[in-house]
């Protein structure tokens, strides 16, 4: 079964050229120009009563006709913020596994954001086949990084189905802490002609966001196109399972 998943850090859609402005519109025709069939979204907002914010994932989602899930990290101000999957098939099922903050490690320098995180997994039915998508988006420093890998990765270990990977990580691919998730999947990014790089996105530097899939998956095509409406690129993979 072929299909095309894609990864992409919405930045609570803030628009990235139109500082100030929100971003929905054009996320939701610029996926429906993508063509994908499942999607990851990482920086979403559900902030109640505030129409620019409330149900960022079902607004884009509506605006698609699609189905959706959120998957809550935190609570925000009087809301919630996480990640979300998106897909034109049937979710069959929808599970979160919470990523709590770790104490930092001794002598850790620290970055200004620190938060919990979290780990969804999502079964979604392609023309009768299922396939698995989990979805992250990893903290900044290295002990949430590695906590991150470490629940990620057994819930990797224990999965039976074909399944895929995909989020913005904040790590580049030689960071040896997610050395662990490139020796249980493949990074779908490996058979585009030359890398490229996804953040941040009118000149990126650094490749931190990530399609990963599953034994027994081909890629037949990946990329990393240049799209100025977050502050990162989007990242797609075409598959078969």
């Amino acid at each position: 079964m072929k299909c095309k998943v894609m990864t992409y850090n919405i930045q609570s859609c803030c628009d990235f050229v139109e500082k100030g402005k929100r971003s929905q519109e054009k996320l939701i025709a610029y996926l429906r120009e993508t063509d994908a069939d499942v999607v990851v979204l990482n920086e979403v907002r559900d902030l109640p009563g505030d129409p620019l914010t409330e149900d960022q994932a079902g607004m884009i989602a509506r605006g698609l006709g699609w189905n959706y899930r959120f998957a809550k990290a935190i609570d925000l101000y009087n809301g919630s913020y996480g990640n979300a999957f998106l897909t034109r098939h049937p979710i069959k099922s929808f599970s979160v596994t919470p990523i709590p903050l770790k104490d930092p490690e001794p002598g850790e320098e620290l970055p200004r954001w620190r938060e919990a995180r979290c780990v969804f997994r999502a079964e979604v039915e392609i023309d009768g086949e299922t396939l698995v998508v989990f979805g992250s988006h990893f903290g900044l420093s290295a002990s949430e990084q590695k906590y991150a890998v470490e629940i990620t990765g057994a819930l990797l270990d224990a999965e039976s189905k074909p399944h895929v990977f995909m989020g913005d990580l904040n790590m580049e691919p030689d960071n040896p802490i997610l050395a662990p998730i490139f020796a249980r999947m493949k990074d779908a990014s490996t058979v585009m002609p030359e890398p490229k790089l996804s953040h941040i996105s009118d000149n990126p530097t650094v490749k931190i966001d990530y399609v990963f899939v599953s034994d027994g998956i081909t890629v037949h095509d990946a990329d990393i196109p240049a799209s100025l409406i977050s502050d990162h690129r989007p990242h797609w993979a075409e598959i078969e399972f």
